[in-house]
Parts: structure tokens; sequence; C-alpha cells
């Protein structure tokens, strides 16, 4: 097998695939309500309503978020037996529960179920569903698929923090949550178990005698990497540790936008302002590199992915300039944007698509893991007086590391990738 592959045209897509890719991308889009930049847009007002310290609402979050990192490691077996549209309305439902849960919470406690059950359901079950509906029914399109359905956390990204800041000053934090509930359970929900409904591994199409009319992906990859084996692999943990980068780091900047934006002398509104820059190129990022896994493969992209965002990381430490901001928020969109595409092809394409949504489980429960602890060490180091500016190099240091790794372990990765594939060619 070539290290490289045709890249099919997109018009080759049919009416179905596209279907299916609408429903990843609502699905992407639906998951910006457990998804920290969406969290931290009501840090302030929760803070001051519950008396609550920096640190101390980044533990408690760290805290709900780590508990769904642990419920995730079951649950995200799910795909592998439920079909996506039954398990997306699942969670479409509990999601639209937490959000009203979050509207009326009267306490610390229930805050903090609240917020549990957002990442639980948003940032975790909802993108891993999805993802893991996509990368097992594309193959030659794998890449751009997965990259269409990450427009929809890039909409999400450019359109909902100025939202839901006019929100907030209208009609009052809670009331945009109540908001958020009504669109998941009447819009949201419905539409996605409808985009998702007959999938070619589903009954209704195998009756029909329906195939997946994306060449060459009609049978189940990487019969032999179950979640046991890939626990054992020596490859999976360096790769997943330098993929968990942006998850701590970026999860823990935007969840402390305020107290960056406060040491800057920057407005707040104005550094909201510049979002739309990180969507736009995340946009222009992630498409780029869905055509570049479906020509290359996701594991030659592994040693550039970082370096943008190591670079970002270095100017909000050194410079205090009004142009920093739109400098950082692109080069934070660059990698955001090619690392969930990047992320999503690389565990079918380096242990198949047969027990695939267990071997997600497991790199989805580390990433959520990993946006637990990062807001959560950051916070204490806030609270100790060491700024999210003052922590730059040591994140810059992290990214680096991982590009480092990622480059010794091309060899490997690509006789990995050689080894799964050549036997259906």
């Amino acid at each position: 097998m070539s290290l490289t592959a045709p890249s099919p045209p997109l018009r080759e897509l049919t009416p179905r695939q596209i279907q299916w890719i609408g429903g990843g991308y609502l699905s992407m889009f639906s998951s910006l309500a457990g998804q920290t930049l969406f969290i931290a847009l009501f840090g302030a007002a929760i803070r001051g309503e519950f008396g609550l310290s920096d640190g101390q609402y980044g533990l408690i979050y760290t805290a709900a978020t780590l508990c769904s990192a642990i419920c995730l490691i079951w649950a995200g077996t799910l795909p592998d037996r439920v079909p996506a549209a039954v398990l997306a309305g699942g969670i479409a439902a509990g999601l639209a529960v937490m959000c009203l849960a979050m509207s009326f919470a009267p306490s610390v406690l229930v805050l903090a179920i609240a917020l549990f059950g957002l990442r639980f359901f948003g940032q975790g079950m909802s993108t891993h569903n999805a993802a893991t509906a996509l990368s097992r029914w594309f193959n030659r399109f794998r890449g751009r698929a997965l990259a269409f359905s990450q427009l929809g956390l890039n909409t999400g990204e450019a359109i909902l923090p100025v939202l839901v800041a006019f929100g907030i000053a209208a009609i009052g934090w809670r009331n945009v949550w109540l908001v958020a509930a009504g669109v998941v359970v009447l819009v949201l929900g419905p539409a996605i178990v409808f985009l998702f409904s007959n999938p070619p591994d589903g009954k209704r199409a195998k009756a029909a005698g329906f195939t997946n009319p994306d060449a060459a992906s009609t049978a189940h990859t990487g019969d032999q990497w179950t979640r046991r084996r890939v626990l054992a692999d020596p490859v999976f943990w360096p790769v997943l540790a330098g993929l968990l980068a942006m998850p701590a780091i970026s999860t823990a900047i935007f969840f402390h936008q305020t107290n960056l934006v406060a040491d800057k002398g920057w407005g707040l509104l104005t550094f909201a302002a510049f979002f739309p820059v990180m969507s736009v190129t995340s946009v222009m990022s992630s498409m780029t590199s869905g055509w570049l896994i479906d020509r290359f493969g996701a594991y030659r992209l592994l040693p550039v992915l970082l370096l943008p965002a190591a670079l970002s990381h270095l100017l909000i430490w050194q410079f205090s300039a009004f142009w920093v901001i739109p400098v950082f928020f692109f080069l934070n969109g660059f990698t955001n944007g090619a690392s969930g595409t990047i992320m999503n092809a690389m565990w079918a394409e380096l242990y198949g698509t047969r027990h695939l949504g267990s071997v997600r489980a497991v790199a989805t429960s580390a990433m959520v893991l990993a946006s637990a602890v990062g807001p959560g060490i950051v916070g204490v180091f806030i609270d100790q007086g060491v700024s999210v500016a003052a922590q730059g190099p040591y994140f810059a240091a992290y990214c680096i590391a991982a590009s480092i790794v990622f480059f010794s372990l091309q060899g490997i990765l690509a006789t990995r990738k050689q080894a799964l594939y050549a036997p259906q060619l």
C-alpha cells in the first residue's frame, strides 16, 4: 500500500452521505452547550451569584469534568452497540435536562451536577457519537467528512459568544440556559435523529440490500484491535499524551479568559469580538487538514499540529499590545481546527473501525479528563498569583515536546497504517 492515496472529488458523495455529515455537523454544534468556550461565558455571573473564587470555581469544574471523563469510559462503548440516531436522541434529551438544571440551580451542589451533565452529554457523548459514526461510515472521505462535521463546532464558536453576551445582559444568565434547553430539545435533537437515520450498518439498510457507498469501507477494519489490546500498545500512549495538549491548555486559557484579559489590560468585549478570527481560521484549518488526511494520512500532520499554538502561548506571555489578540486567536484557530479532525481520524487510521467506539471512548475520556485538569491546575496557580499569561512558556514547552515525540514516531505510525489497511487492497 502506498502511504499516499487518491483523494476522490466531493461530487462523488451521495445524498445519504451528505445527510450523515449533516448529522455530524449538528451534533458538533449542539455540543457547544457542554464546551468550555460556552460555559466560560457565564463564569463571572456564576462566581458572583454563588460567591466562588477563580480557584474554587475551577476546582468544581474540574471535579464535574473528571466525573464525566470516568463515565465516558463506559458510555463511550455505546456507539459500538446502539444506532447513532437512537443514541443521539438520548444524548439530546440529557443535554436539555442539564441546561434546565443550570437555569434553576439553587445551590453549588446542583451547579456541580449540572456542570457534570453538560460536560458528559455535550463535550463528551455528543461529539463522540458523531465522530465514531462518521469515522466508521466513511473511508476515502473520512478526513473531509470529519472536517465538515467539525464546522458545527466552528459555527458555534463564531456566533454564540456574542449572542450569549447580549443574552446575559438582556434576559439574565439563567434564562439563557432556559433558551438553550428549548433549542436542544425542540430543534437540534430531532434534526440530528433524522439525519443519522438509516445508516449503512443499520438493519433497515441491510434488509434493503444497501451498502456503504464509500468504496472499500463496506467491512470493518482492525478486528484484532480491541480496547484491551490498544491499552497495551506502547504507541497509543505517547500519541494520546500529545493530542491532549489542546484540550488541556486551550480549555484552561478560555475558562480563565477573564484573568488573561484583566492581566493584559484588554476589554472583555474587545477580546470576545475576535472569536470569529479563531472560528474562520479553524474552518480553513479543518477543511485543509481533512483533505490532507484523505491524501496522506492523519499521522503525517502530527509533527506540525501544535506548533502554531505553542507560538500563541509565547506571544501572550511576552506581549500585551492590542495586536496580540487577533494573532493569538488566529494561531489557536489553526491548531484547534486541525486538532479535532486529526484526532477523530487518527484512531480509525491506527486501530480500525470494528471496535472504534470502545477505542475512542478511552481517547475521549482522556480528552475530557485533560480539559478538567487544565482549568483546575491553572486556577490554583492564579490563586497563588501566577497569571494565565505567566504560565504561557510552560504551555508552549508541552506543545513543542509533543511535536518532537510525534516526529520521532512517524516511521512506526506509517508501518502501523500500512499493516492495518494493506489486506483490504
